[in-house]
């Protein structure tokens, strides 16, 4: 339907009208700086969630890289160099110490889960800075023994570890960096032990082990 008002000054119902066109007019500014206003806060205010991080350690030295792959949860990537100290004593072998500085190479899933209470008590969430439960596949190039049954090996050779871990990651403002996990696995490799007849063997063998590694450095990133 089309409603036309001749121009009339008299015309009450035209003057009404434009009464109301001109207040509407005037509300046009602040409607406005409300939707730019709730459109700023919008796009401000983001979801929670985590981000890629590189950093470098000085503790078990290397470099490490984790990426993003779903809602908190990441894949975490580190070459570094394992420290190792081995103290044993059995009645075929008697005692034995060793302590071995090695490559190593980890690969971890990692699911994030505290954010919303640490952010309710203001702590600092930036950077991963949250608890998480993982996944672990490491391997070590070693010639160290992987228990007082076994010889050590001349040459190196992978040792594998799969587990499971809790643990948790701070990434301070100051860029210095804590990681930590601890948890259960299953570890195998090429063993030598003797035989009955005392004759020098080479296998593969595996064992139940704990899991667990501490990382102190420092997040690369650029800051916000």
């Amino acid at each position: 339907m089309l409603l036309l008002l001749k121009s009339n000054k008299n015309n009450p119902i035209l003057k009404n009208t434009n009464n109301l066109f001109t207040m509407l007019l005037n509300k046009i500014p602040l409607v406005l700086l409300i939707l730019v206003s709730a459109n700023c806060f919008s796009q401000n205010k983001q979801n929670p969630d985590i981000s890629g991080v590189t950093k470098i350690t000085f503790f078990d030295p290397g470099i490490s890289f984790e990426k993003r792959i779903g809602k908190f949860q990441s894949l975490y990537a580190q070459a570094f160099m394992n420290t190792s100290i081995s103290i044993s004593y059995s009645d075929y072998f008697g005692n034995t110490s060793s302590i071995y500085f090695d490559p190593a190479f980890t690969l971890q899933y990692r699911y994030y889960y505290n954010s919303a209470k640490r952010e309710a008590k203001g702590k600092r969430t930036e950077m991963n800075s949250l608890n998480y439960v993982s996944a672990i596949e490491q391997t070590t190039f070693s010639k160290n023994s992987i228990s007082s049954s076994y010889y050590s090996e001349k040459d190196r050779r992978a040792i594998n570890t799969i587990g499971i871990a809790w643990g948790f990651q701070r990434n301070y403002h100051n860029r210095f960096s804590v990681d930590f996990n601890i948890g259960e696995g299953y570890l195998y490799t090429r063993v030598t032990t003797k035989n009955n007849a005392g004759q020098f063997i080479t296998k593969y063998a595996g064992q139940f082990t704990a899991v667990g590694q501490i990382n102190l450095g420092f997040w690369l990133n650029k800051r916000n």
